[in-house]
């Protein structure tokens, strides 16, 4: 190991090459010429029980004419968190919240100090071998897959944006277009809407939707068949694609294709298309303020309540890490640190 020193000829280089007022880094810690302590360790784990302690085997010296004084440990406390939540009301759409942080919780500390005569001389160095405390406050946290929602421990885990972002991005998903029209179908028949619901949004928008609720009574609601009730062609002006359905054929101008609409319940569009050479089903745009209002009502509790395993899809974990180092006091206050320190995970 080196003994590093900081001589008056590096202050005396600084002068020399600037006009300006120059900040001694070194300054709080020695004088010009000054030895500091040379310190170095070994941590047996990087991974320790909270409440247990940490040990170590550290080595450390200095020049004749200085005095070891004592020695600390210091730590810096970081926390880590990420907070999940999976639907598991829709299918095809597999959708994940994650948020994730870590941040500071206490600032660099002391944490224990040990005496000069604790250690021992090997003929080269002195060497400590000890420990120093965690605390028991700091073990992880974990809430994952609760068979019981508790939105107090959701509430002081998660973000208070958390739920809305979440049903948003479903609701935005489900009813922007027809990538996700069978989970759409899926949500109205599975879920068990109240009565009232139906009830509101029919007067709303003026319409006379089933306000049944059994799952079995709106699935035979939402439905299509090969029966061909009408006709529709298109036309293209501008690069946008517009339908005209009409009831026979002969109602469309001349020189166009005509292809068969299906028959289905009144919020549906079920037509023939050349691009997928069979059916393609959708909800009329019309009607798709209904059903997105109709979903937006599903609480967030719902969206995420694996009815397979009876629990909830969210997983929180806290974990608590320490980033230490170790410390060498000479008599004169002069300090040397370990450069060579490991993070420790609190388990």
């Amino acid at each position: 190991m080196k003994i590093y020193k900081v001589l008056g000829s590096l202050a005396l280089v600084a002068a020399l090459t600037t006009s300006c007022a120059v900040h001694d880094p070194f300054a709080d810690n020695m004088e010009i010429g000054q030895v500091l302590p040379t310190v170095n360790w070994e941590q047996n784990s990087t991974l320790v029980k909270a409440g247990a302690y940490a040990t170590f085997k550290a080595q450390y010296y200095t020049s004749a004419e200085n005095e070891i004084d004592h020695s600390e440990v210091w730590c810096m406390v970081v926390r880590g968190q990420t907070a999940e939540a999976t639907s598991k009301l829709t299918r095809a759409l597999s959708y994940k919240k994650s948020v994730a942080t870590t941040d500071t919780v206490r600032s660099r500390q002391k944490i224990s100090e040990y005496p000069h005569s604790a250690s021992l001389w090997d003929g080269y160095e002195y060497t400590l071998s000890d420990s120093f405390p965690t605390s028991r406050t700091l073990a992880p946290v974990i809430w994952a897959q609760p068979s019981e929602w508790d939105n107090e421990k959701f509430n002081m885990y998660y973000p208070a944006t958390f739920k809305q972002e979440f049903c948003d991005y479903i609701v935005r998903a489900l009813t922007k277009d027809s990538v996700y029209y069978s989970d759409l179908r899926n949500v109205y028949i599975t879920y068990d809407f109240p009565a009232e619901i139906f009830e509101t949004l029919n007067a709303k928008y003026g319409v006379d939707f089933p306000t049944v609720t059994e799952t079995d009574t709106k699935s035979d609601a939402w439905y299509t068949t090969d029966e061909v009730d009408h006709y529709y062609y298109e036309t293209v002006v501008d690069g946008v694609t517009t339908i005209h359905e009409i009831a026979t054929p002969d109602a469309a101008p001349s020189g166009v294709n005509v292809y068969e609409v299906y028959k289905s319940s009144p919020w549906l569009m079920c037509r023939y298309s050349d691009d997928t050479g069979g059916k393609i089903t959708y909800v009329r745009h019309n009607y798709m303020p209904y059903w997105k209002e109709l979903i937006q009502s599903i609480p967030f509790e719902s969206w995420i309540y694996d009815t397979s395993d009876k629990n909830y899809a969210v997983n929180f974990t806290r974990n608590y890490y320490l980033e230490p180092d170790f410390r060498v006091y000479d008599k004169n206050g002069k300090v040397g640190v370990t450069t060579n320190n490991k993070e420790i995970t609190l388990n």
